[in-house]
């Protein structure tokens, strides 16, 4: 199977919207603003018309942020719960922490398949979407959670629930608005077997996840500072240090990003996230 790796192309919202759904699929539509969040709930035919994406570029234009359900929800259903899910059709990761080396593990990793869709959110994060053949929600959530960990993506943003940004629209959390693209690298669903990663009782620590990643992405580097920072962060976490003694040692140990301070409360916010987690989680098994 050939591997590409994502270069941003102009993908339109129904486009994107229509190729991922059935017409009378019913998603949620979300957008958020500083005063309000707007939630919708209409069928992929709807949403995909004329007057429904003039809608919502009116709403982009005056700073809403625009978001999709990424699964589909049941007849009766009012809100976006997990009871609400009608099926699981896609699988996806949101990459905001070391994002262009994350991607690039996934698009050269043997163990998956090809991404479906990858979206630049905004400069140097991405969104990785694959379709899928549908699947039980738990086991489609305990794979998400396996893969974050696998990939450094975002582990919060694993529910079968989630919204995510739609091409074409814009991120108005930057100055100037980013507009959104996309790359489609395959068409065709996949099964959940075709994913071949470990699930979370069966990881092993972080910087040996970092050795799989160079097993399966040959040519790629071992770890990143980033993942040194990770490993080390969920190290002083479990031994009993304080969280705010964690990341005030983190924040002095990286002057060089952009903003020391939001770096380290995130990076220790995540991995108590994955402690808790690990703690307390449900049962992953298939």
């Amino acid at each position: 199977m050939d591997r590409k790796e994502p270069q941003n192309l102009t993908i339109t919202s129904w486009d994107y919207i229509k190729d991922n759904f059935q017409p009378d699929d019913r998603l949620a539509v979300v957008i958020k603003t500083r005063q309000e969040v707007i939630q919708r709930i209409a069928t992929a035919e709807k949403i995909s018309s004329k007057a429904y994406q003039a809608w919502l570029r009116f709403k982009n234009a005056h700073a809403g942020e625009i978001f999709i359900s990424m699964n589909t929800l049941k007849p009766e259903a009012l809100g976006r719960t997990k009871k609400d899910i009608a099926a699981v059709r896609h699988l996806y990761l949101d990459l905001d922490h070391s994002a262009v080396e994350s991607l690039r593990f996934i698009c050269g990793d043997s163990r998956i398949p090809s991404p479906s869709y990858v979206l630049n959110t905004s400069d140097g994060k991405y969104q990785v979407i694959w379709k899928i053949f549908e699947c039980d929600p738990d086991r489609a959530e305990s794979l998400q959670q396996s893969m974050a960990i696998e990939f450094n993506a975002d582990r919060a943003a694993t529910d079968v629930t989630r919204v995510l940004r739609i091409p074409g629209f814009y991120n108005h959390k930057y100055d100037p608005p980013f507009q959104v693209t996309a790359q489609q690298l395959s068409s065709n669903p996949r099964k959940i077997e075709d994913f071949n990663i470990p699930c979370l009782p069966k990881l092993q620590p972080i910087l040996q996840a970092a050795e799989r990643r160079q097993q399966f992405s040959p040519g790629t580097n071992l770890t990143s500072q980033s993942e040194r920072d990770w490993a080390e962060t969920l190290r002083r976490l479990e031994r009993g240090e304080q969280p705010l003694v964690v990341r005030a040692w983190l924040e002095n140990s990286r002057p060089d990003k952009k903003c020391p301070a939001y770096y380290a409360a995130l990076t220790v916010k995540k991995a108590l996230d994955v402690l808790e987690m690990r703690r307390n989680g449900p049962s992953l098994e298939p």
